[in-house]
């Protein structure tokens, strides 16, 4: 069977079509009735309006309601507190009143403004203020070591830093390295977090100055301001809004600028209308793009609740799900491994019975995997593939299909390119027209980042292609990805894709992680791929070296061998989204071969050879 030179997505509706949510999370025995009478009576004059024109700033076009839906109903709400919410009209008033007080403060246009923070119900409204006072996001790990937030602010330059206590120490010493005024960091600590709700709740009540320490309070004492107007879609596209770290799987992570114009069309390609009620639970970081995408824009614009978690921890995960009767949930690999793994007594099929769709992405995973993960969902739930970058946004969605769980596709595919996108495979000079024909994969549409903070090169083609370095092919209008074109293992001719074997290792029961990389054979003739693993927590039981290398051998074809050998370790470099950092990988194994030599100057016997084995620690 052949397709189309190019694959296409769906053509982009000419609306949006309502989706029902359920309302207000459990009444929290601390909430004040005076307050809520007043937000109850502050909602019935401000209903959310549905918007005719077309927006060209990403903000407007946020709050843009293109429901009518509850203006009451919490929308951003902390599960662990669910008294901590913002509904519809809370919100607008937050993030008009953040773009006032970041002005008055001197935010100008193209500034940078560094997020340094975990997740909190307040991200969304700083995120949109900082973009709508004509500054520019950027989000940072708070767990960041001082040399990555050194690398981070050396790269963006922001004018101001918000962060949390845990991180504050590293930040300030960032800053005074930096030129940074102190004044110009400003902390969101629980308290923090607590007084923004409790004076957008009853603004009648000014917040408390804390004249010690600059925080988040000193910017809601300015009125409110609009969001900066942009005039036309050229000016849209070439806005920067917001500034997104790479993976930084193989080095440093660079910064991938974003537009007014590309944020809304990243969200356009993914926004359908699924056939139950929304209810969303955000645990990944949204500091990253992948879940960001979910989160800022979804709930404002169709009144769909977003419970947002400050970490995926499994037990609270599991149990927020069977609570709030959570609808839909995207998660990567790693996370996908600890259900599938969980012990009997966490119930987790008991426990995700309300989930109708899950989107996984961020690293790959095998067909295997995510089938036994839809084993333990819902008979009326999906789970499917979510492939993106930070450079281009989501371009290939299983999205939950029309017909329900009977028109799933294949788990094994990232599914088929979403609205407003393009995608060709190329090999060599040619366009691969054919069926399960590997290519390297090009994507195109109006989501493209405009390139990297600091480099001047274009990133795209004369005819507006950018180069995703992953190799992949198409079966039945469905794509799969083989691997990175940089990480393909080059054995004897054939090439070996880290990704195949690493699933077939991870179907181990005593093998909790693993990373395959390519090292040279000693003897120079041949690339062989080397296994890096980490050992699961069995009572009385560990799996050996020899019983690796069988177990993948008896599954694979002899030239994927692990011939590079069996090394076990504490734990694989992962980035917060799941995928391996090669790179930290590569430099490990730089220095264990180098070790493996100087030892094999004293005869070490244990170390080296095609099947060596050792322990390493990462």
């Amino acid at each position: 069977m052949s397709f189309s030179v190019d694959s296409v997505g769906p053509e982009l509706s000419g609306h949006e079509k309502a989706i029902r949510s359920p309302g207000f999370p459990p009444t929290c025995s601390s909430q004040n009735p005076l307050i809520f009478s007043f937000t109850l009576f502050f909602c019935q004059f401000t209903a959310p309006t549905m918007e005719s024109s077309h927006s060209h700033d990403v903000v407007t076009f946020s709050l843009d309601a293109q429901i009518e839906y509850d203006p009451c109903k919490p929308l951003f709400i902390d599960p662990q507190e669910p008294c901590r919410f913002l509904n519809a009209t809370q919100f607008r008033f937050l993030v008009h009143t953040l773009i006032a007080g970041l002005k008055a403060h001197g935010l100008d246009r193209g500034d940078c403004v560094l997020l340094h923070t975990g997740n909190n119900v307040l991200y969304t409204a700083l995120f949109l203020a900082i973009i709508g006072a004509g500054g520019v996001y950027m989000g940072s790990n708070p767990h960041s070591q001082l040399q990555e937030l050194n690398h981070t602010v050396s790269l963006t330059h922001p004018k101001w830093i918000i962060t949390e206590p845990e991180g504050s120490s590293t930040v300030l010493t960032i800053a005074n390295k930096h030129n940074l005024p102190d004044d110009h960091v400003l902390l969101l600590d629980d308290a923090t977090i607590t007084e923004t709700i409790r004076f957008v709740h009853d603004p009648s009540i000014p917040p408390p100055q804390n004249t010690d320490k600059p925080n988040l309070l000193t910017l809601l004492s300015h009125g409110t301001s609009a969001p900066l107007a942009i005039p036309d879609a050229a000016t849209a596209a070439s806005t920067p809004a917001a500034l997104y770290s790479t993976s930084g799987t193989t080095g440093l992570p660079k910064a991938a600028v974003l537009s007014h114009a590309s944020l809304m069309a990243q969200h356009t390609s993914i926004a359908h209308s699924p056939p139950y009620p929304v209810t969303r639970l955000i645990s990944l970081p949204i500091f990253h793009l992948f879940s960001s995408l979910w989160t800022h824009l979804f709930p404002i614009r169709y009144g769909e609740p977003l419970y947002l978690l400050r970490e995926f921890q499994l037990p609270v995960f599991l149990s927020t799900v069977h609570q709030y009767q959570i609808t839909e949930t995207y998660l990567v690999p790693a996370m996908v491994h600890m259900l599938n793994q969980a012990p009997a007594t966490l119930d987790v099929k008991t426990r995700l019975s309300s989930l109708r769709y899950i989107g996984v992405a961020g690293a790959p995973i095998d067909r295997d995997s995510m089938s036994a993960f839809q084993d333990m969902l819902h008979p009326d739930a999906c789970a499917g593939q979510v492939w993106g970058m930070t450079e281009c946004g989501v371009v290939f969605q299983q999205c939950y299909p029309a017909n329900g769980r009977s028109g799933q596709g294949d788990l094994g595919s990232i599914g088929t390119v979403t609205a407003g996108c393009e995608a060709r495979l190329v090999s060599g000079a040619e366009v691969v027209k054919d069926d399960e024909v590997p290519g390297q994969l090009y994507v195109r549409g109006a989501g493209l980042f405009t390139g990297y903070l600091g480099r001047n090169e274009s990133m795209v083609d004369a005819e507006g292609w950018f180069d995703t370095g992953d190799v992949a092919y198409v079966k039945n209008g469905e794509y799969f990805i083989v691997g990175r074109t940089k990480e393909l293992i080059k054995v004897r001719g054939y090439q070996v894709c880290p990704a195949e074997i690493e699933a077939v290792l991870l179907q181990h029961p005593l093998i909790a992680d693993v990373a395959v990389i390519g090292t040279c054979l000693s003897d120079g003739s041949s690339e062989a791929p080397r296994a890096y693993v980490v050992r699961a927590r069995a009572p009385g039981a560990r799996v050996s070296s020899d019983e690796v290398y069988d177990f993948a051998r008896q599954r694979l074809a002899a030239y994927k061998a692990l011939d590079g050998g069996v090394f076990f370790v504490d734990r694989i470099p992962r980035t917060v989204s799941g995928k391996i950092q090669r790179g930290k990988l590569a430099s490990m194994n730089e220095r264990r071969d180098a070790l493996a030599g100087l030892l094999a100057r004293f005869k070490a016997k244990d170390v080296g050879g095609l099947k060596g084995r050792a322990s390493v620690v990462v």
